[in-house]
């Protein structure tokens, strides 16, 4: 009796489990019957990626992220220099890099001085710096600084960071970026702030010398326009002014890769000058309107003689001011006998400025001297 009632048994359990497998072969009933393991699987996965994903962002916002972004921006080699040219010509200055090199060189991390580098408009200051840094594999930061914003925040943007507000107090985290770098690669990392001419030099001193004199983490050269410039400048401390000079004769030749007449390219440049401004626009004015140069440069000795008769139509002093100042060498300008109230007369603002690291009164531009010594 109890085999055969362990054999029904047996036999039950044995259907019941084929049933069971039947029904299982049935993709509805499996997942009715694991609706509750799939559930809570798919929410434990869900539920780790959120938190994952969170986690993720949460690194990126940290100032350590950002900061690990900065030290690799610093030691990333400079990139190649943006070369003075036009097309694929490729202007070489061997003395004024020779000379950039120097400037360098002599930049003492122990001893901190900030270089000022200066010029009218189109000089070339920021080739020449970027071709020696790139030269030298010196760790450098190029900083378009802009006048409605705060010079350090500008600094941690040029570091490429992900996220400004996340780095903290600027000054502490440049100082960080500066130091890691200099840890790494045994050279003291260089800012370089390249200013406009709506910018105040005074501003962006104030803001950005406690990282080069006061920590002492970083060199910083300045590249600030002439025509910016003002005697108040050249008092503040710690400040070493250098000029950029304008394209040699030869280098203008280069850099328009002779496509000109020489005694036409010689013509403009007695009148309007070497300056890399000008040359681009003789050639803008060539391209659109299919133009000569002698157009062009009728054309821009004309308006600015009008300038000039404009601005000294009202007052004799001045129109006598400029004219004594026309007599001397558009380079050198006047710097003995200037009648400076004249020629700060607020309707000479355009066409005459004051170079405070030379203490000489210059025209603007070349074309303005031609057109002073044409009209007088």
């Amino acid at each position: 009796m109890e085999k055969a009632e362990w054999q029904r048994d047996h036999h039950r359990q044995m259907r019941s489990i084929y049933k069971e497998r039947v029904k299982e072969k049935d993709k509805r009933y499996l997942f009715s019957k694991y609706a509750g393991i799939l559930s809570a699987s798919v929410a434990f996965v869900g539920a780790s990626s959120l938190f994952g994903w969170n986690y993720k962002n949460y690194l990126k916002q940290t100032r350590d992220y950002q900061l690990s972004f900065a030290v690799d921006t610093l030691q990333r080699r400079a990139p190649p220099s943006a070369t003075t040219k036009q097309g694929d010509a490729v202007v070489l200055r061997p003395k004024e890099e020779r000379w950039i090199k120097k400037i360098i060189d002599r930049m003492d991390i122990h001893h901190p001085r900030v270089v000022v580098l200066t010029g009218y408009q189109g000089c070339g200051k920021s080739t020449l710096v970027r071709r020696v840094v790139s030269q030298e594999s010196i760790p450098v930061v190029y900083v378009d600084v802009h006048s409605k914003e705060d010079t350090l925040r500008s600094v941690i943007k040029a570091l490429g960071v992900p996220n400004v507000d996340a780095c903290g107090e600027p000054s502490e985290f440049i100082a960080d970026a500066c130091t890691e770098a200099r840890n790494r690669l045994g050279k003291t990392p260089l800012l370089v702030l390249k200013m406009r001419e709506e910018d105040s030099l005074a501003r962006v001193y104030n803001e950005a010398v406690t990282l080069a004199c006061d920590r002492r983490v970083c060199h910083l050269i300045l590249e600030v326009p002439l025509e910016s410039l003002t005697i108040a400048n050249t008092s503040l401390p710690r400040l070493d002014f250098y000029t950029v000079p304008a394209f040699s004769r030869k280098q203008a030749y280069a850099y328009t890769k002779h496509r000109f007449d020489a005694l036409l390219l010689e013509q403009f440049m007695d009148i309007v000058g070497t300056n890399s401004n000008d040359l681009d626009e003789l050639f803008a004015f060539m391209r659109q309107r299919s133009a000569s140069p002698v157009e062009y440069i009728n054309q821009k000795l004309l308006k600015s003689m009008r300038q000039l008769q404009s601005a000294w139509s009202q007052n004799p002093r001045a129109k006598e001011a400029v004219k004594r100042l026309s007599d001397f060498s558009y380079r050198d300008g006047q710097r003995e006998g200037v009648d400076e109230n004249s020629l700060r007369d607020p309707a000479l603002q355009d066409i005459i400025i004051y170079n405070p690291v030379q203490d000489c009164w210059l025209f603007a531009n070349k074309t303005l001297h031609t057109a002073a010594r044409c009209c007088l």
